[in-house]
């Protein structure tokens, strides 16, 4: 197994299409904490923001809240790149041709998708390290042009270790769903398709967000549906360093699942995928180039 993550890990860090999203989505993360800090400085004074705002925009990018800035943002913008990534990873397989040769050198195909699945998840995880430590840097650039001090606790460091594996957590059924439905149409472009469309649906459109304001059952049902249960863990995060976004958003917590709700939703929906993955893997022909 071990060898495989690592021929993995090759094929994947000699992608163009890994060092483009990664760095698209470092400058992402610089251009939203240059925002933050311009808004800071600036707009309460041009505009009359409110002062609940200007001291969530304050927070979120001093320390600690610089942190929960990073992590939001590799659970925002990062869930996207993660699908194109993960689609990309399994995809490429098939239209390159790559997958039948590797298959005919060692036929575990399970060993081989748990290889492939492993080795997104760290590249994933290595990403979100590289976010924690540039918001950090920009972090202690910024603070002493906003007459603060950059103090970070044991407890912090603890809160970020916790939150970076919450972050990652939060993105292994998006991956997880890419990677089944690039499976099953046996290209980048199905993946792509389905991950995007799933995120959209449920964090662009909020169209299952309807399913609340019927309430009873269909609120139950709402409670049930992947992005809900993640908007939980997003937000531990963000009370984690010290954010406070249901000050300045209308946000209802007491709609929200517990964490241990949340844990086990995930959980469920990630075995699903994965079982699903794996079984289709294990008993569908190659067809096609791959």
């Amino acid at each position: 197994m071990i060898n495989l993550i690592r021929a993995e890990w090759l094929k994947l860090s000699r992608r163009p299409l890994s060092w483009i999203l990664l760095t698209i989505f470092l400058v992402l993360l610089v251009v939203q904490v240059l925002v933050q800090f311009a808004l800071t400085v600036g707009m309460p004074v041009r505009s009359g923001v409110v002062s609940a705002q200007f001291e969530e925009w304050r927070r979120g990018i001093l320390f600690p809240g610089i942190f929960a800035t990073a992590l939001s943002h590799v659970n925002g913008l990062g869930g996207i790149f993660a699908v194109i990534f993960a689609a990309g990873a399994i995809g490429s397989e098939y239209s390159w041709g790559t997958l039948r040769t590797h298959l005919a050198r060692d036929p575990a195909r399970g060993r081989y998708l748990l290889a492939k699945l492993a080795t997104i998840m760290l590249a994933l995880a290595a990403a979100t390290l590289l976010a924690v430590a540039l918001a950090s840097l920009l972090g202690v650039i910024v603070a002493p042009l906003l007459g603060a001090s950059v103090r970070i606790s044991s407890g912090d460091l603890a809160n970020l270790i916790l939150g970076v594996l919450r972050a990652l957590y939060v993105l292994l059924p998006y991956v997880l769903l890419t990677v089944y439905a690039a499976l099953l149409t046996r290209s980048l472009l199905g993946g792509l398709a389905v991950g995007l469309s799933y995120i959209i649906v449920e964090a662009g459109f909020g169209a299952l967000a309807l399913l609340r304001v019927l309430g009873g059952v269909w609120a139950l049902v709402y409670n049930l549906t992947i992005g809900q249960n993640i908007n939980t863990l997003t937000l531990m995060n963000r009370h984690a360093f010290g954010l406070r976004p249901e000050t300045t958003a209308p946000l209802d917590l007491s709609q929200l699942p517990s964490p241990l709700q949340a844990t086990l939703v995930v959980a469920v929906y990630s075995t699903l995928f994965l079982v699903l993955s794996l079984h289709l893997f294990r008993t569908r022909d190659i067809a096609g180039p791959g």
